[in-house]
């Protein structure tokens, strides 16, 4: 099933005149996003909803379903007249779908949300606004919604430093946004990684483009984890990709740099067996806990903590 279907149209303001509201729309940047989709019919209403009722007067929205046999089709079919583009067939993934869509998007912005998860209110103006003003990557902070409905907030992580994104991938995907130009420059997301693909992008722009992100000091997306979600279902998958994405970026530090990374990974390696192995202790787990215990200590022998645990470890305690 593939559809063309005309660009979404200016939303009326009460009080302008049609001259007006020309004049805005042109003087606004047109923003392309892109949904990828596949039986996710629960949740992608509210998202769909939550592009369109922003009423951003110059929005591309295009979905790509990748054939789904749930509801989802009914639902994009209630929007039809207000998307770009959208398309229900056979794909070869989450990335091969955004990259469709975005190969068909004539904006000067590029974002993608997932069918699960939200843009906040008033993030499409706020990135358009940061674009105007000269940013070609544009992002904020995102929210986790809770099934019972509740909120919480994930900040983005430092990053003033290079060596910062060899920790943990520190931009949230949720309401990032980039200049159009920098995919046509760099290439779109690579298809042979389904997890990392946004990280890798990031670190794409950063290292060979050059160019850093604009935070802004608002939430600009929201995202759920549930057990059908890959973060959560395949969080094994993610690791595997993380490692080999920094394993292939390594090559543009500087010497230093690659000694701070290093030492950097060693304690939060040392960190994470910490927590392990303390939590097998709490269970009784006690070979368990001597092995984390082992770990951590191997990687910071200079941490009381380390010593600690591998002390009460090693005691049965």
């Amino acid at each position: 099933m593939d559809r063309y279907l005309r660009a979404s149209a200016p939303v009326p303001r009460k009080g302008l005149s049609s001259v007006a509201l020309e004049s805005i729309v042109v003087d606004l940047p047109r923003i392309t996003v892109v949904t990828p989709s596949f039986n996710q019919g629960n949740y992608l209403e509210q998202t769909i909803r939550s592009v369109l009722d922003q009423g951003y007067p110059n929005v591309e929205y295009i979905i790509c379903d990748g054939g789904s046999k749930d509801q989802s089709v009914e639902i994009i079919n209630r929007y039809a007249d207000r998307l770009a583009w959208w398309v229900s067939e056979k794909d070869k993934g989450q990335t091969d779908a955004i990259n469709k869509g975005l190969g068909r998007g004539t904006g000067e912005l590029f974002t993608y949300i997932n069918s699960d998860d939200t843009l906040e209110p008033g993030s499409l103006m706020a990135a358009a606004e940061a674009f105007r003003n000269g940013h070609d990557w544009v992002g904020g902070w995102a929210m986790f919604l809770e099934p019972g409905g509740g909120q919480w907030p994930q900040l983005p992580e430092p990053y003033e430093k290079r060596i910062d994104w060899f920790q943990c991938n520190p931009i949230s995907q949720q309401g990032t946004f980039w200049a159009s130009r920098l995919t046509r420059e760099l290439g779109p997301f690579r298809e042979d990684m389904h997890f990392a693909f946004d990280y890798e992008f990031w670190m794409r722009m950063l290292f060979l483009g050059g160019v850093r992100p604009h935070i802004l000091r608002r939430c600009m997306g929201g995202y759920r984890l549930h057990d059908a979600s890959k973060t959560v279902s395949q969080y094994e998958k993610f690791r595997v990709e993380y490692k080999a994405l920094r394993a292939e970026y390594w090559k543009y530090l500087t010497p230093e740099e690659q000694r701070v990374a290093r030492a950097r990974r060693r304690r939060w390696e040392s960190e994470q067996h910490r927590l392990s192995g303390w939590r097998a202790i709490r269970e009784g787990n006690i070979p368990v806990a001597r092995e984390h215990a082992r770990e951590a200590f191997r990687r910071r022998r200079t941490s009381f903590e380390s010593w600690r645990l591998l002390y009460c470890a090693l005691r049965g305690y």
